[in-house]
């Protein structure tokens, strides 16, 4: 009942959520243990900045592809993990229109009262881009890389740093001098990722940011809108195990 009781509400959320591209990693310090189950609950926030900012402030009467498909904003985020074995788990996180499973492993370092290990993940991710303020809609597909160095000191005190690189294809009818047109993006996203966790036993309150350079290789209706920058991925959340 608990899992279905968890894909029901990560279903819910995923209907729920805004236009922004926020997804966080909330690694932890460590893999979920076996055979048990992670749920994370919170939110998360994308920043762009410089010219990945909206372009409704940089270019007025442009393309609105970046308006609508790499908004910066908050939206809400749910996740849930369980440990197959003893390096290994899966997991499911829905943050605002994105949906994104993750498979990881773990190389333990230390054992002891405090724990350090390496995880690595797989996370594959798709969703939606929902029509925003009548700028076009479309659908996202990418493909993520997290590797994190990991610390739990006595089950109270989690922190992680590491990095984290995705490539992403986004596509769909967006506005350009007054019409919906097709366009699709290439982007490139790279950068590093810190996060804490601090709680007892099974409740574990969670904080992380995600700063990141993002390349991105645009073409809408015959116009190249290629652009890079920096961007700030916040996320935070409370995690109950099971």
């Amino acid at each position: 009942m608990k899992s279905i009781g968890a894909v029901f509400l990560l279903v819910t959320l995923a209907t729920l959520g805004g236009c922004a591209t926020a997804v966080p990693s909330m690694s932890g310090g460590a893999l979920t243990p076996r055979h048990r189950t992670d749920l994370g609950l919170g939110g998360a926030a994308r920043v762009p900045l410089g010219d990945l900012r909206d372009p409704a402030v940089l270019d007025p009467g442009q393309s609105e592809y970046r308006y609508a498909a790499d908004a910066g904003g908050v939206v809400p985020m749910a996740y849930g993990r369980y440990g197959l074995a003893e390096r290994w788990d899966l997991g499911l996180m829905v943050s605002g229109a994105t949906v994104r499973a993750e498979a990881r492993y773990e190389r333990v370092l230390q054992e002891g009262t405090t724990r350090k290990a390496l995880v690595v993940g797989m996370a594959p991710y798709g969703g939606w881009i929902p029509d925003r303020d009548r700028s076009g809609r479309g659908g996202r597909v990418g493909f993520e890389v997290p590797f994190v160095f990991g610390a739990e000191i006595g089950g109270i005190y989690e922190i992680w740093i590491g990095a984290r690189g995705s490539g992403e294809y986004v596509f769909g009818d967006f506005q350009i001098a007054g019409s919906e047109q097709r366009a699709s993006g290439a982007g490139l996203r790279i950068g590093p990722v810190i996060g804490m966790a601090l709680g007892v036993r099974r409740v574990h309150a969670l904080v992380e940011l995600t700063a990141a350079y993002e390349h991105w290789f645009i073409d809408h209706a015959g116009t190249s809108l290629d652009r890079g920058g920096f961007v700030l991925i916040p996320g935070f959340g409370i995690r109950f195990r099971f």
